[in-house]
């Protein structure tokens, strides 16, 4: 009896293994920006190059396509899309069981299509895509479609370097960017290159200001990859100039550029010296500190205990040492370094409405096992984290207060009060580690207000907004911070600029807010605590330098932000 048994237990291990076998498609981004499906620049373009996401796709070891005209069948992979009744190959790159490399055909209708992958003889399930005319990614050199942009300098035809902090534009300067997604081309996508100017009706906008564009079209290098050649507006400076492409109410992937007078090495903004970059391009590295102070107040709407002002304190801290292909590839410092009148728009796939942690990380350093910070209220503790060698501490996190309800001791922001008022106070880490013993001070002043808070209650994607405030100083940096939510495609985007406090307002134009989804909840989801779209202003510190042993460079900044949810339209 028992071998009768055997062969039915073989079949069956066999029929589990062929649908563990089946391809499953998770995702399909665009190849150079990466934006996330349900955002505003989420779709598709037709002649575009994209990335399938999922499981099963193709074998274990890449298969790459060698040769012109491109497959439609590689490594055992096919992909294909239905739309309008019809079926549509797509064009393969690469294959592998985790991704797939495609091209999404030219005459591939606009509108609602259904993707599939077949590997083996196995077909996934239909995965839904919107396929648009035109929408631009930028290739970036993190390769995560944020951070520097991949884009030349134009110096001669045989001198065309990359651009970076170590390899600044001057304005005026031709510049020739890369990405793919701007829109159909009439002959075949699988041939080859396909060079000629598409005129796409596009900006492109350097630091939120339109460039004299000279070309756009695909490159001629490579099928459906796209290079858009213009110059460098007058009147721009910095080490992250702020760069994206608008194609009607779609706006690309927000990307950085270096631009000093005279090109070379970039510095402003930035805790970089002259000597600091050159030290990168003779082959050595640099160890870099930050420590940051930070209050975030909010207005919550709480029913029954109305709207309540809740601030939350919170430090962090983090010591890295880089080398020059890390500097140049990574976003680091750019927040606070972007130019001044300028904005960067970033996406995510939850509620974080901070920056998405930057995918370019150098070698973290010891400092001990704590940061002690010191002020009026007594002193708190930032320690490190085992797993990822940072520092952060939550100071108080402003427990709305309850009408007839005792302060809780010991929980904190219940009883102890906010931490980062106004006044005095003092970083250090105690003895250190490998980074040394260091100690030094900022102050906390408690005279800036957003003055037209209550004005801002609903922002028009399309007309801009304007912020205005009162007590920043003349030399200190105001930033504008915005985000939404959709919580029925699970995608968020967000704003952040920086303006000289002296200004005393500041508009962010249409271009920066199109980047943002309409804040959708997911049904009965109404009455979260936190709305699902929040704007804000603050002020943020000049940096503040400190030096200890091995720390090339150490900064020290606070900042105070106060947000209020909106609604988004």
């Amino acid at each position: 009896m028992m071998k009768r048994f055997l062969p039915l237990f073989g079949l069956a291990g066999l029929l589990a293994a062929t649908a563990a076998a089946q391809p499953v498609v998770t995702g399909a981004l665009n190849t150079a920006s990466y934006a996330l499906s349900g955002l505003p620049n989420g779709g598709l373009a037709q002649g575009s190059m994209i990335a399938i996401f999922g499981r099963n796709l193709g074998p274990a070891s890449i298969a790459q396509a060698q040769s012109f005209p491109l497959p439609t069948t590689l490594g055992g992979t096919t992909a294909r899309l239905s739309a309008g009744g019809t079926t549509y190959n797509l064009i393969l790159t690469y294959t592998l069981a985790s991704q797939v490399g495609a091209i999404i055909p030219s005459n591939t209708p606009v509108g609602t299509a259904q993707l599939t992958v077949t590997f083996n003889g196995q077909t996934s399930a239909n995965f839904a895509v919107n396929i648009v005319r035109s929408s631009f990614g930028i290739f970036t050199a993190n390769q995560a479609g944020s951070g520097p942009a991949i884009a030349q300098n134009f110096v001669s035809q045989t001198d065309q370097p990359i651009n970076s902090i170590l390899n600044a534009a001057r304005p005026g300067q031709t510049i020739t960017l890369w990405g793919t997604g701007l829109g159909p081309i009439t002959g075949n996508d699988a041939a080859g290159a396909a060079p000629g100017d598409l005129g796409t009706s596009l900006e492109v906008l350097v630091g939120n200001r339109p460039a004299t564009v000279r070309y756009r079209g695909r490159s001629g290098c490579c099928a459906a990859v796209d290079q858009i050649v213009f110059d460098v507006p007058a009147g721009i400076e910095g080490c992250y100039v702020p760069l994206s492409v608008r194609i009607g109410n779609i706006v690309s992937n927000s990307t950085y550029l270096a631009i000093t007078p005279n090109g070379g090495r970039c510095t402003a903004g930035t805790p970089f010296t002259d000597a600091d970059l050159q030290k990168l391009q003779n082959g050595g590295t640099l160890s870099i500190g930050s420590v940051s102070l930070n209050r975030i107040a909010s207005k919550l709407n709480l029913g029954p205990l109305g709207t309540q002002d809740i601030k939350i304190d919170a430090g962090a801290g983090a010591f890295i040492r880089y080398n020059a292909a890390q500097i140049a590839s990574s976003q680091f410092a750019a927040e606070g370094a972007l130019p001044n009148g300028s904005c960067i728009t970033f996406a995510s796939s939850d509620q974080a409405t901070g920056f998405p942690e930057d995918p370019i990380v150098g070698t973290v350093l010891d400092a001990g096992p704590k940061l002690n910070v010191t002020g009026p209220s007594g002193t708190r503790e930032m320690l490190k984290d085992a797993a990822s060698g940072f520092y952060s501490a939550t100071f108080s996190t402003g427990t709305p207060s309850i009408p007839g309800l005792p302060s809780i001791p010991g929980l904190p922001g219940g009883g102890g009060g906010p931490f980062l008022d106004a006044g005095g106070f003092t970083i250090d880490n105690g003895a250190g580690a490998f980074v040394g013993g260091f100690r030094t001070q900022l102050n906390i002043a408690g005279n800036f207000a957003w003055s037209n808070e209550a004005a801002v209650n609903t922002l028009v994607r399309s007309s801009g907004q304007e912020f205005t405030w009162t007590g920043a100083g003349a030399d200190s940096t105001v930033v504008i911070f915005g985000f939404s939510f959709d919580g029925v495609a699970n995608v968020g985007g967000g704003f952040y600029c920086l303006e000289r406090g002296s200004a005393n307002r500041f508009n962010v134009p249409a271009s920066i807010l199109l980047s943002m989804p309409r804040n959708v909840a997911p049904p009965g989801a109404g009455g979260d605590l936190i709305p699902t779209a929040q704007v804000g202003v603050g002020l943020t510190s000049n940096p503040v330098r400190f030096n200890a042993s091995n720390l090339d460079i150490g900064v020290a900044t606070h900042s105070v932000l106060s947000f209020k949810g909106v609604n988004v339209q």
